[in-house]
């Protein structure tokens, strides 16, 4: 699967002044001429699209100058001829959508923050920007921002509104003010913030154990998993339950591999989150009851072996998943790909589950933001609809570039990645791209649907995804354990890894459900750029010395009486504030 890459477009020389989106006189339209290496799933919308007068990709009669900044990925090599500020990538925008794109300063996508606050506060803004949640906050705050909900009711394509409209409420929420559409997301996989138990089902078989649901039934089968011998060797070698390594966070904001997250859930404690209670009053999750109850349970779970006792002091949590010699984990569907090489082996069968299961039998998952990519237009923009333009021209042509290069330039994807050069560029894909691909796979395994049921325009892997499984999956084919794959097929080491994580990794949260917890404030105060470092330093050293046994449970107190007096309670109320706004 091609990585993808997060490109933030910023840069690191003023060459001039930020102005305004200029153009070169009127701006008349033309009907839509014919668009270079145009996806072979969306020939159809094109061609019906493009012929409406201000279609999606109609070019412009006159050429429109659009001024962005970049920020450059160092370890770009381009091909002779050929840089950020000229390249095939801007030479096809400019033949077939007539916008010019100038830059008027690079930097190195690691001064991407610095250089793009410097903009923000001396209001020298570029006409469209690619930005993550804190400047998109801080630019609707200083009125820096044009409304696109007509450019982008007029001008986005079916193809970029079906990725946008598939984030729900959430979504919308993070991006509307005053009924007005202020940023065009890229939406991040819903699926990706949900935490899971990876359980080897070939230890729960050779003792004869049954998947854990409840928190007593997990301390259950994690103490035979340490006490049991369940690989056989005869040694003492096995951990129940691994947890993060040094680098590690024992919670995290959405996806959290290693983390113990579902713990935590299990006594409906979201740590980091932001939470509304019943009367709307804003909480803070690390510092309520039910994390002194959950931190209980842990620090005795840690107490008893349960969990490894090497947690935050491992260099790596993965080595001792991949030498056989863990039995649960915690963490998104992805991890299928990070356990791959155990998978490939054919001796270590990882399966998923929503578990533990809180008291009252339910599954509580804190989910991630909905976005942390936002495109925005800069409010003296003459040409707002250029955004949506260079987005659908993205959408249309990515696949195409990824497998045959860009256009007729002769430039190979090995040569010019669209991630590292294509202006403005996000990854887009549905938030529930993952949902949809297993109960799409299910059905197809089972010959309920054949590919020529399923529209493959907006889901970019998922007819590889169905070829694969196809050619992978054995009988019974409601069955995904590790004997039922042809693991001695080709196809294996470069499909079993995906194919498990959203057939295994994503089955709990479609077949069992689950209830989402979403935060209620994503951003940061002014208080917290100051104070937050030292109070979330202070919330995982009190967290992880309590759960090791190197402080009292009962330091959880004093933990919140500082967190409060040190400027907690003050960053609350600046939340209160900005989301009364």
């Amino acid at each position: 699967m091609k990585k993808k890459l997060w490109v933030f477009v910023l840069i690191a020389a003023m060459i001039g002044t930020l102005n305004g989106c200029s153009v070169s006189t009127g701006s008349e339209k033309e009907p839509n001429q014919s668009v270079t290496a145009q996806s072979p799933d969306s020939t159809k919308e094109t061609s019906e699209e493009s012929a409406k007068a201000g279609g999606p990709l109609e070019p412009y009669k006159d050429t429109v100058t659009i001024h962005l900044g970049v920020g450059l990925n160092p370890n770009v090599s381009f091909p002779e001829g050929q840089s950020i500020e000229k390249n095939a990538f801007l030479d096809a925008i400019k033949k077939d959508l007539n916008i010019e794109i100038v830059y008027d300063w690079v930097s190195s996508n690691t001064d991407f923050q610095q250089k793009m606050n410097l903009c923000i506060g001396s209001n020298t803004l570029p006409d469209i920007m690619n930005v993550g949640s804190n400047q998109f906050r801080a630019m609707l705050k200083y009125g820096q921002l044009m409304p696109l909900t007509d450019a982008y009711n007029n001008y986005a394509s079916d193809m970029l509104k079906s990725f946008v409209s598939s984030g729900g409420d959430q979504l919308t929420d993070m991006i509307t003010m005053d009924g007005q559409m202020m940023a065009v997301p890229a939406p991040n996989i819903k699926a990706g913030g949900v935490n899971v138990m990876w359980i080897r089902q070939d230890w729960l078989d050779k003792l004869e154990l049954e998947v854990p649901k409840s928190l007593a039934d997990l301390k259950t089968v994690a103490k035979a998993f340490v006490t049991q011998d369940p690989d056989g060797n005869g040694k003492d070698d096995t951990i129940g339950i691994i947890g993060p390594a040094n680098s590690g966070s024992l919670t995290g904001i959405g996806g959290n591999l290693w983390g113990l997250d579902p713990i935590f859930g299990a006594f409906k404690s979201f740590p980091q989150y932001w939470l509304k209670d019943e009367s709307g009053e804003i909480k803070y999750g690390s510092i309520q009851p039910e994390i002194k109850d959950s931190l209980k349970e842990l620090a005795s779970m840690y107490a008893d072996g349960l969990i490894d006792p090497q947690m935050l002091i491992r260099d790596d949590s993965s080595e001792p998943v991949l030498a056989g010699n863990v039995g649960i984990f915690f963490g998104p569907w992805w991890a299928g790909y990070t356990v791959a090489d155990s998978l490939l082996s054919g001796k270590i069968d990882w399966q998923a589950y929503n578990a533990p299961l809180a008291s009252d039998g339910k599954y509580y998952a804190h989910m991630a933001e909905p976005t942390s990519q936002y495109i925005v237009v800069n409010k003296n923009c003459k040409n707002p609809e250029a955004a949506m333009k260079i987005i659908n021209y993205l959408l249309y042509n990515e696949p195409s570039w990824v497998k045959n290069g860009i256009g007729d330039s002769g430039i190979t994807p090995e040569e010019l990645d669209t991630s590292d050069v294509y202006p403005l560029f996000n990854v887009y894909d549905n938030a529930d791209e993952i949902e949809v691909s297993y109960d799409t796979m299910k059905k197809f395994v089972n010959g309920e649907i054949t590919e020529d049921d399923v529209d493959f325009s907006t889901h970019k892997l998922l007819k590889n995804d169905m070829e694969a499984i196809k050619a992978l999956k054995k009988e019974p084919f409601d069955d995904y354990s590790l004997k039922y794959w042809d693991l001695g097929s080709d196809l294996a080491s470069t499909n079993l890894p995906r194919l498990v994580s959203i057939m295994v990794g994503e089955r709990p949260s479609v077949e069992e459900g689950y209830e989402e917890i979403y935060s209620a404030f994503y951003g940061q105060t002014k208080t917290m750029e100051s104070n937050w470092s030292n109070l979330k330093k202070m919330e995982d050293e009190t967290f992880a010395k309590i759960i090791m046994g190197q402080a009292s449970v009962d330091s959880f107190d004093d933990f919140v009486d500082k967190w409060k007096q040190q400027g907690g309670d003050k960053i609350i109320e600046e939340i209160k504030a900005e989301i009364s706004k």
